[in-house]
């Protein structure tokens, strides 16, 4: 579905990439995950995952609503796709709600 939607720059890069694949007597790619890491290698700025990382451990809730910052945290969790145990994800989430709601 993802190749369906390329246009411009990225179309024309696909197209590259499977001439290459051919031409290097490679497998098509078929798995979403080499997909996207083919994607990324291209298309993402090499500080990308550390910019998610800070903000992941830097997200602090402050005046803003809890479900808010539920939100938030899980997004960053999914885009920086760490599998961490559910331990430390309680910590860094309890380390960013404000003080007046954090009981220990």
């Amino acid at each position: 579905m993802a190749i369906l939607k390329m246009k411009g720059y990225a179309s024309l890069w696909y197209e590259h990439l499977k001439k290459s694949r051919v031409r290097e007597t490679k497998f098509k790619i078929k798995a979403w995950s080499k997909f996207k890491k083919h994607m990324e290698k291209i298309f993402l700025p090499p500080s990308y995952k550390q910019e998610l990382y800070l903000k992941i451990t830097s997200i602090n809730q402050e005046n803003l609503k809890v479900e808010w910052y539920i939100k938030e945290f899980e997004q960053l969790q999914m885009q920086v796709g760490l599998d961490e145990e559910l331990e430390l994800k309680i910590a860094k989430f309890i380390k960013g709600l404000s003080p007046s709601i954090v009981t220990r």
